[in-house]
């Protein structure tokens, strides 16, 4: 079996592990944080402070959610 079979089918098996009505829950939990002026608190350390702030950028710039950041 080629490397590229291999690959694309361990992603398939991955894929259908993956609980969607989790992450239905998600998307309703921050779409009501949107829909009701709320705001998120993420938090990051080390190398996932990084992480942190990449997806604070996303979640204002492309949802529009508000979303901190503690900062030292």
């Amino acid at each position: 079996m080629s490397y590229a079979r291999q690959h694309l089918g361990e992603a398939v098996e991955i894929i259908r592990k993956i609980d969607v009505d989790a992450i239905e829950k998600v998307a309703e939990l921050l779409a009501g944080i949107k829909r009701d002026g709320g705001t998120n608190l993420f938090l990051g350390v080390g190398g996932s402070a990084g992480n942190c702030s990449h997806a604070v950028n996303d979640f204002r710039k492309i949802a529009g959610i508000r979303v901190l950041r503690p900062y030292r």
